[in-house]
């Protein structure tokens, strides 16, 4: 059952991701598990107090956090991430004044060929703690997720 559900996880992030990069033109993501272990690993790591701190490793990351009352799935997770979409500005590569874009352009990061997530119950019972890590990652100064990689 639990095997199962895993499976089900997988396949319902992967489709998110790989439906918000065909609507932006990018090619589809793979899923690897390798990503999705250091993905749980840190997220285990963080599951005492569930702050949504960056791990500093070497992929690109997007955390998010949502309460236990709320009802989750993959794919709602990665569309509040997609509708940051609506402060990104293409024209100027940038980000509305004060708003977050970032969680949105690393899912469409052209260069970006695999993701990996995971998902851990905090310990103080109140909510989840998300994690997906990308590879390579995204999110350069100076550098479009429009820019195909050179």
């Amino acid at each position: 059952m639990r095997e199962r559900r895993n499976k089900l996880q997988t396949m319902e992030f992967l489709n998110a991701h790989n439906t918000a990069r065909a609507a932006s033109g990018a090619s589809h993501l793979r899923w690897d598990q390798g990503l999705a272990r250091f993905a749980n690993d840190w997220a285990k790591q963080r599951k005492s107090d569930c702050k949504m701190t960056h791990s500093g490793g070497p992929h690109g990351e997007n955390i998010f956090w949502y309460q236990r009352s709320v009802n989750w799935t993959p794919k709602r997770v990665v569309a509040t991430w997609v509708d940051e979409s609506l402060h990104y500005d293409r024209t100027t590569n940038s980000c509305g004044a004060g708003k977050m874009c970032g969680h949105y352009t690393q899912i469409i990061w052209r260069a970006t060929t695999a993701v990996g997530c995971a998902r851990v119950k905090c310990d103080n019972e109140l909510g989840f703690l998300v994690v997906c890590e990308y590879s390579p990652g995204g999110n350069y100064d100076g550098e479009s997720p429009y820019d195909l990689p050179k």
